[in-house]
């Protein structure tokens, strides 16, 4: 199951040019991005998110498992002040190397940090604007590559939804009263346990879009504070 929707996603964009050291490198809405090899490729999923997401002059937003930063900063470039964290130390080079490339196209203020979902966000942080692509492929052991980035991205665990359950019951108190939260989900993961999550919580949810890619449909889920 993962390496048929790796695979998918990997292939989406067909305006990649091959750079030195297995890098790829595209242009998106005039950025300039290079992809580690190590690091997530950005595909349907990514940008159905960052269409969705609205962002304003001076919100303060937290973009969590970064990737090679095209979120953060595409929203930096309108004007946002960003906090990019992710796991991978690949990912966090990445994204410092991608800022440098476009700093001078760049508004809001952009800060990149390692760590794992809300590890390298203080307590007292809070934000306007929460967006996160978690790893959302259903997988159990047998499917699983010997590739750690790679799986960090993509594994979801059983339902999908093991990395997706620790954000969603933790993201509330990093954001502010009238912020809101977007995440992707995927039909392959289990919709009810999703629902079942939810309604642990205090927020209000909306879908955004809908969109299918082959047999699997990408959901951009909205959230807000009640």
């Amino acid at each position: 199951m993962i390496q048929k929707n790796f695979i998918k996603k990997c292939f989406f964009r067909t305006d990649i040019n091959m750079k030195n050291k297995g890098y790829k490198t595209f242009k998106f809405k005039g950025l300039t991005f290079k992809i580690h090899p190590e690091v997530y490729d950005p595909a349907e999923d990514t940008f159905q998110l960052i269409e969705s997401v609205k962002i304003k002059k001076d919100d303060k937003m937290l973009d969590i498992g970064c990737g090679c930063g095209i979120i953060g900063l595409a929203c930096a470039k309108k004007g946002a002040n960003v906090v990019c964290t992710d796991i991978n130390p690949f990912a966090i080079e990445n994204t410092k190397e991608n800022y440098n490339y476009n700093k001078n196209l760049i508004k809001g203020y952009f800060e990149v940090r390692k760590g794992d979902l809300f590890s390298p966000i203080s307590e007292n942080e809070i934000f306007d604007i929460i967006v996160f692509n978690p790893p959302y492929l259903p997988s159990l052991k047998e499917d699983i590559i010997d590739d750690k980035w790679f799986n960090t991205a993509v594994d979801g665990g059983k339902t999908g939804l093991e990395v997706t359950k620790k954000f969603i019951l933790n993201v509330q108190k990093y954001l502010t009263p009238t912020g809101f939260v977007y995440f992707v989900f995927s039909s392959l993961a289990n919709k009810e346990y999703l629902f079942d999550i939810l309604s642990k919580t205090s927020f209000r949810y909306d879908i955004l879009n809908s969109i299918s890619y082959n047999n699997e449909k990408i959901e951009i889920f909205r959230l807000k504070n009640l």
